[in-house]
């Protein structure tokens, strides 16, 4: 949150909405269930509260979008027009203009995913404890490998990032060298960063699908019992996939905030840096 320090308590008031907002979907499907076996039983009166709850839902959401997009936006101006009038050279100038975008979309976007596949994860944990707790310690289980995954995988992104940063850090200086090697040689680095950073993405999320699909079927076998009702086993079923899409992202965000560390340490070594010696002669001429 450094770098959105004068926006810190609208930001944070934004969160709190999303926050709400994903409690009250994780109820979604409970109340669905219920709405099923009442239907089943010839009672239709779930269908209202059904409606009512997902339109609640629909419109708190609108609601909040109207409110970050607004927020986000001005500190977007502020954070550029800090670069763009700041003391560093012309070219990382220019590359920290290009990365103040990525940061504000990261905190924009990608937090509030975070945040929704967090509490998306914990909340339909918790609930399938409730419903079965040999689900429940299933799941716990996936989670716990899944997490020991994520950090072995963040270490490289880590990595990946600062050299991609690097690469746009020298953006502008290869360009004006006019030298057709070094402009090959920059972007073939380029490629090849680019193209380790996904291939390494699509592996976790492939090692990430495996441990949740063996979860998945393990958990029809244990709740598909003649004695279940329709509704409370689509209810959980519900929890398990909304548990299992919870982790779906997180190889996108844990490369998200990875690149926000990055980038914010850049942004902060940048107002500090000294002035270019060659734009103020240019300036004084």
């Amino acid at each position: 949150m450094k770098p959105f320090q004068p926006e810190r308590g609208r930001v944070l008031f934004a969160y709190a909405l999303l926050v709400v907002e994903e409690i009250a979907v994780l109820f979604i499907p409970a109340l669905m269930g219920l709405t099923v076996d009442r239907l089943l039983a010839g009672d239709r009166s779930g269908l209202f509260f059904l409606a009512g709850g997902v339109i609640a839902i629909l419109a708190s959401g609108a609601l909040r979008r109207l409110f970050d997009t607004r927020v986000f936006a001005a500190a977007e101006r502020r954070l550029a027009e800090g670069i763009a009038l700041g003391p560093s050279p012309a070219g990382i100038r220019v590359a920290r203009l290009r990365q103040v975008h990525e940061l504000v979309q990261t905190y924009e976007r990608s937090v509030p995913e975070a945040l929704s596949a967090l509490i998306a994860g914990a909340g339909s944990l918790a609930i399938s404890v409730w419903y079965d707790w040999r689900v429940g310690a299933a799941a716990l289980a996936v989670a716990l490998i899944l997490l020991g995954v994520d950090r072995i995988y963040a270490r490289r992104v880590n990595h990946l990032n600062r050299s991609l940063n690097d690469r746009t850090d020298q953006d502008l200086d290869v360009l004006h060298s006019v030298d057709a090697e070094r402009v090959r040689s920059h972007l073939e680095a380029w490629r090849r960063l680019r193209v380790a950073r996904s291939d390494s993405e699509i592996g976790v999320y492939a090692v990430n699908w495996l441990f949740l699909l063996v979860m998945i079927l393990g958990v029809l076998v244990l709740i598909a019992q003649p004695d279940a009702t329709p509704g409370t086993v689509f209810a959980q079923m519900s929890y398990v996939l909304a548990f299992a899409a919870s982790w779906e992202r997180l190889p996108v965000i844990t490369e998200r905030l990875a690149q926000a560390r990055d980038v914010t340490r850049r942004l902060a070594s940048t107002t500090s840096a000294p002035p270019d010696p060659q734009e103020n002669l240019g300036r004084g001429a």
